[in-house]
């Protein structure tokens, strides 16, 4: 589904990732993990074209979309949650969620639009119990749900996740890891960048390290996790 070769990408002049090459198959899940710095997150908004400085290759479905702009690359079926969640803290939660649905908001869409904020809450029923509520009073945890959920609403075939777990408890983190995998057992395919590398590699297929800008191990997820690099550098030894 996602094909990335030699993928360099720069802000100003400085380049953040060098040269990253990585596949990301139709109805999977595949983590990135990393320290902080390490280009995580530059890889991501690389692809959903929020940065522009960049050369290489990004095909998607079979085309090349480096070039692209953002709202494009939405349109053909990727949607980007943001570390730290990026939600409209001063709007409702039902505000946010059309937000999510930008694509939709025509008169002929309409019906449509009704029937994925009626899936987004039946997935999601804490968001559809809130949806009149302020979204920066919800816990952090409802908050990445409904990061999630407005992403969800774009109607994507290919889901980035960056930080999905960050300054959340851990209960709450599982519960996160959980939706996860219910979004790809429902057919979403999934591109995860963590810093808890071990829940990360339990639920993805296949894993890339990406350390200073560049890819340097990859493999299934199960054998990196049994990996010594692996195990002394990002699980604890």
């Amino acid at each position: 589904m996602l094909e990335i070769r030699n993928l360099t990408a720069a802000y100003a002049a400085i380049p953040a990732i060098r040269d990253i090459s990585l596949t990301v198959p139709e109805g999977g899940i595949v983590s990135i993990i990393g320290a902080n710095g390490a280009g995580k997150s530059t890889l991501l908004k690389a692809i959903s074209g929020l940065i522009q400085k960049k050369s290489g290759s990004i095909r998607f479905a079979g085309q090349d979309i480096i070039c692209e702009r953002a709202n494009r690359i939405v349109a053909r079926g990727i949607s980007h949650v943001a570390e730290g969640r990026q939600i409209f803290a001063h709007m409702k939660v039902e505000d946010n969620i059309h937000l999510g649905a930008y694509l939709y908001h025509r008169r002929r869409h309409r019906q449509e639009l009704q029937e994925h904020i009626r899936q987004v809450y039946e997935m999601f029923p804490v968001l559809g119990r809130r949806s009149r509520q302020i979204a920066g009073t919800l816990s952090g945890g409802e908050q990445q749900m409904l990061a999630i959920a407005r992403a969800l609403m774009a109607r994507p075939k290919l889901l980035l996740l960056d930080e999905p777990s960050m300054g959340l408890a851990p209960l709450v983190v599982h519960d996160i890891f959980a939706i996860i995998q219910r979004l790809n057992q429902m057919g979403t395919t999934i591109l995860l960048v963590e810093q808890n590398a071990r829940a990360a590699l339990r639920i993805a297929a296949y894993a890339y390290v990406l350390e200073t800008g560049q890819m340097v191990l990859e493999g299934p997820a199960a054998t990196l996790l049994t990996d010594s690099r692996v195990k002394a550098a990002y699980l604890g030894g």
